[in-house]
């Protein structure tokens, strides 16, 4: 189903308000700047035209902008916002019921830090661990963490490791091995290992490992031999944002074929109707989509 919604109607305008963001950081003058910009609308364009995932399409500029501007990392002020407002928003969250079900919710209401703008963020932080969810897959993916059991966190933006604590604590108190697997370099804002050393925000997060590729979501067909090893070995693999989404599940064909190389729990937010649309979910609901292994 999803194959056929995304890229959608809405990608484009979506990715507008990125390249934006993306130009922004580069640091460049006007002149350099627009033919960036010029650039980079050619490269989307054609990547829709291609049927190509707006995740990948994204990865093809933010490497284009790195070329062209020096700049190693243009969402470095983001970050920094990011990982503030995380805190402060778990804090206004208070005592969370200790179970799976509660603390993947407060996960996935992590996944509202990042380019895209949901005005009723407020509500979410109100809503806590009781987040309603359009897809809600989450007791088939628990039947996997029994204790001894290898759980392998994707993660996304930064700030979301503020919100993932509380899932990670619960699963290692379930007696299961956690792997927190970052960006070994700079994609959007997504969290790397340098953005978690800077902001001292390591710790309680499992084995914190830098194996994911610089790229926006995560190409199945490329993974890096370390982190296909790990993957493979897990007994539960928890990816998060609608990056993971779409490279894995839709791009990857995860979603087409109903099950992944690995049991495979997807926790978002959905932002945008067409992701929604693609999980029978509504705009701004949580999603919990789990895909058993095949």
């Amino acid at each position: 189903m999803g194959k056929h919604l995304i890229p959608g109607e809405q990608c484009a305008s979506c990715l507008e308000g990125l390249i934006e963001a993306t130009i922004k950081g580069s640091g460049l003058e006007a002149e350099a700047e627009q033919a960036l910009r010029s650039e980079i609308e050619a490269l989307t364009r054609e990547g829709l035209a291609q049927g190509l995932a707006p995740a990948h399409i994204a990865t093809r500029f933010f490497d284009l902008t790195r070329e062209r501007s020096g700049v190693h990392d243009p969402f470095t002020a983001k970050k920094e916002a990011d990982f503030l407002a995380a805190q402060e928003a778990v804090a206004k969250l208070g005592p969370q019921p200790d179970d799976f079900s509660a603390l993947a919710r407060v996960a996935i209401l992590g996944n509202a830090i990042d380019h895209f703008f949901l005005a009723d963020t407020g509500r979410l932080w109100e809503e806590g661990g009781g987040l309603e969810l359009g897809r809600d897959d989450l007791a088939r993916a628990e039947v996997h963490l029994r204790p001894g059991a290898s759980v392998v966190i994707l993660a996304d933006n930064c700030g979301e490791q503020s919100f993932d604590r509380l899932l990670v604590e619960h699963l290692e108190n379930r007696g299961c091995a956690v792997s927190y697997v970052v960006k070994n370099g700079p994609a959007q804002n997504d969290l790397t290992l340098a953005d978690l050393a800077a902001q001292n925000e390591a710790h309680g997060l499992g084995e914190v490992l830098d194996w994911s590729p610089a790229a926006v979501g995560l190409d199945p067909e490329g993974l890096p031999p370390n982190l296909d090893g790990l993957l493979a070995g897990a007994d539960l693999v928890i990816a998060k944002g609608m990056g993971h989404y779409e490279t894995l599940a839709v791009a990857g064909g995860m979603l087409a074929s109903g099950s992944a190389p690995w049991p495979l729990l997807l926790l978002f937010l959905a932002k945008c109707a067409t992701i929604a649309q693609s999980v029978g979910a509504s705009k701004g609901q949580g999603v919990a989509l789990y895909l058993p292994a095949a």
